[in-house]
């Protein structure tokens, strides 16, 4: 019902000495894949994908792949192959970029861990620093007034783009291929810079995937949300 067609009914309603209670109401939302289809899921290690400008040593696809594990295995419509079992069962397989481009490959992979679905893909990870200047104000005892000031500072922004694909191991064949692009921004003096250049930026990356993961598995993993309802008595 249109919100403004409701408000009226709503003031119609109490109006007339009738009282109206609003309520939640969980509302299921379906996956964007056939849960049931794909009810048997192998997680594979994610690529990195080689860019000149990479952020130091980010070659975390079996972490990616971890997390996946764990969002999808926390929903009942899905039976996901653990990592131990995978590690165990890939023994011996490289997957890097040409294997994700072999669905034939991927296919019979998918077959001998004995699983519906096959969720892989890569991944970017780089930085990009832009000088800024702040401009301000500030109060002057000399002048006896806020004069403009600003400031020079080095904007870092950190970027994640992760590829997700499911592949349909009896077809041979890729259902879903997207992007998931999320970003993180620091400002730095000279001196901040320089400490972070030092420190390490594993926690940043962590959560940039944390939440690329959170949207993927929310997609494709049955749940419930909350609408809001009018009770009127």
């Amino acid at each position: 019902m249109h919100i403004r067609t409701l408000l009226i009914l709503v003031s119609i309603c109490c109006s007339c000495g009738s009282s109206v209670t609003r309520v939640s109401i969980p509302i299921q939302v379906e996956s964007e894949i056939d849960a049931e289809q794909y009810a048997s899921i192998a997680v594979l290690p994610f690529v990195q994908q080689k860019i000149e400008s990479a952020e130091g040593n980010t070659d975390i696809g079996k972490e990616i792949a971890a997390m996946m594990r764990r969002g999808i295995g926390g929903h009942k419509n899905y039976d996901v192959v653990g990592t131990q079992e995978t590690n165990r069962l890939m023994t011996g397989e490289t997957v890097d970029i040409d294997f994700l481009a072999d669905t034939s490959r991927l296919g019979q992979l998918g077959g001998y861990l004995e699983v519906d679905g096959l969720i892989t893909g890569s991944y970017k990870y780089y930085t990009i620093s832009q000088p800024r200047t702040y401009y301000g104000e500030h109060y002057s005892p000399t002048r006896q007034q806020y004069v403009m000031d600003y400031q020079d500072y080095l904007q870092k922004t950190f970027i994640l783009a992760l590829q997700v694909m499911i592949v349909d191991v009896a077809a041979e064949k890729i259902v879903w291929d997207e992007k998931y692009e999320r970003t993180a921004v620091q400002n730095h003096t000279l001196g901040s810079f320089l400490v972070s250049q030092i420190a390490p930026h594993d926690s940043i990356l962590k959560s940039l995937t944390k939440q690329a993961v959170s949207e993927f598995t929310r997609r494709i993993a049955p749940d419930y949300e909350t609408e809001e309802r009018f009770l009127v008595k």
